[in-house]
């Protein structure tokens, strides 16, 4: 019954109204069965009346004990009763004989000014109490009120049936209707963002995707937010499967069709010459090894999507690696009168996957060559910086503009090919398995550029810690003979 949000936020608004009316309504009780006032205004009372039977005794010179009709018409007057009690507690005077006898404790010698005492029935009487002149003690006492007394009473229940009851119940009634408002209106607010949120999830499904506007308190903003994110991600991810499967496609239909024409040129006769023959296998097989680069580099893509990829983690040295790397271009440098240098400072063991790196830095190191015009420079430096590694790679090219910079990491995402000095197509992966790679090696990969000045890339590689158990390095040992 109680299973939507609202009849959750009504039922709970309900039930803490409810709480609080019966929490108040105890308070009241306690407060009627406990409450001193009535207790002190009878006592003013007392003492007033007190005060008045001394004086009019005083200006009218009368004798205290012969006076039985001057205290009962006191004691009608005033409402409350009136004792005469000798030094032995012995009660010769009482305007209100009809009730039950005033009961003194045993370790009682003398009444006190004031206070509370009980009758032989139980009921407790607050009294005032003076000593007349010859020993005697004139008492005023008056029924207490309070306690459960008062709610014996049955002025008190007339007072709560006639006044309080239908107040506190008219109140009561307002506040829970208040509440169940304020209830419909929270769970309008709460629920109607969610509510969204489920339309719009519906929605996915059918390939329809919509952001929810942020609204309902933080929390729901919150989830709304990430609902949005998500639906982000999950439509720039749909859209790169797309752009990934056309790219793909687009990839390989230009090697596969060169490779079908021309197989087909020879099974038809149109290319029998040796050296028509010799021109057409070249090609098929040119284009049958782009093909293979581009499977190749798509598992190596794929293998990294699902945390397949193995990399052989040893201590290695940077050093190596680059001087390898930079040695295997520079015939390709000398051919695009590219001055190629290589500067490395000394550097700690990094931890890694040596064919892995070389391919990161042969790959980096190849795009700056091809990029930069003759007469320019592509400089290879290497440093520790704060715990890593740093491989950077300068050429001093044309640039890469802000747009294609903020995707350059992209995979099959191609900058205009004209920067390129030899045309070559490229496949659009190289700087995609690179970020992979160094990020599989806990580093990571920057780039920063300037038009008319060139462009710079920067591999972080963590070091090899001194404490670092994950690969077992060769330590020569002291000599302790």
């Amino acid at each position: 019954m109680f299973t939507s949000l609202h009849a959750r936020l009504w039922l709970t608004y309900a039930i803490i109204i409810l709480l609080i009316l019966s929490i108040l309504g105890m308070g009241i009780f306690v407060y009627i069965v406990r409450n001193p006032v009535i207790d002190r205004q009878a006592m003013q009372k007392l003492d007033l009346s007190l005060s008045l039977i001394q004086r009019q005794l005083k200006n009218r010179n009368l004798n205290i004990q012969p006076n039985e009709e001057y205290f009962t018409r006191i004691s009608d007057s005033l409402s409350i009763r009136l004792l005469l009690i000798d030094s032995e507690r012995n009660v010769y005077l009482d305007t209100e004989p009809e009730n039950a006898a005033i009961m003194w404790q045993d370790n009682d010698q003398v009444p006190s000014p004031q206070g509370r005492i009980n009758d032989g029935e139980g009921k407790t009487w607050l009294y005032v109490s003076w000593k007349i002149p010859k020993g005697d003690y004139l008492m005023l006492t008056l029924p207490r009120q309070g306690g459960i007394q008062l709610l014996r009473s049955a002025q008190l229940r007339q007072t709560l049936r006639d006044d309080f009851l239908p107040t506190f119940l008219r109140t009561g009634l307002i506040a829970f209707t208040l509440a169940i408002i304020f209830a419909v209106w929270m769970g309008h607010w709460i629920a109607n963002p969610l509510k969204q949120i489920e339309a719009a999830s519906r929605a996915v499904s059918s390939g329809e995707y919509r952001e929810i506007p942020p609204q309902g308190p933080d929390e729901v903003k919150a989830l709304v937010g990430a609902y949005n994110e998500m639906v982000n991600r999950v439509q720039s991810t749909q859209q790169s499967q797309r752009d990934f499967v056309a790219n793909v496609s687009h990839e390989l239909k230009t090697p596969l069709t060169s490779i079908q024409g021309f197989s087909q040129a020879i099974l038809d006769g149109t290319v029998d010459s040796g050296d028509s023959l010799q021109k057409a296998a070249n090609i098929i097989k040119t284009e049958a090894d782009r093909m293979y680069r581009l499977v190749v580099d798509l598992l190596d893509l794929a293998r990294f999507d699902a945390g397949t990829i193995t990399l052989e983690r040893t201590a290695l040295e940077i050093k190596p690696i680059l001087t390898h790397a930079v040695n295997q271009l520079i015939p390709q440098a000398a051919q695009g009168q590219v001055h190629l240098t290589l500067n490395v400072e000394p550097m700690p063991t990094c931890v890694g996957d040596e064919d892995r790196l070389a391919q990161v830095f042969t790959n980096l190191i190849d795009n700056a060559i091809k990029h930069t015009q003759p007469d320019g420079i592509v400089q290879v430096n290497a440093w520790s910086e704060r715990g890593h590694a740093l491989i950077q790679i300068q050429d001093s090219g044309d640039g890469i503009e802000e747009e294609h910079l903020r995707r350059i990491f992209e995979r099959f995402y191609k900058v205009d090919k004209s920067r390129k000095k030899d045309g070559e197509p490229g496949t659009g992966l190289g700087l995609a398995i690179a970020q992979q790679i160094v990020q599989a090696h806990g580093g990571k990969i920057t780039v920063t550029s300037t038009l008319g000045v060139g462009s710079v890339f920067e591999v972080f590689i963590p070091v090899v810690k001194p404490d670092d158990a994950t690969v077992s390095i060769g330590r020569k040992e002291p000599d302790l003979s």
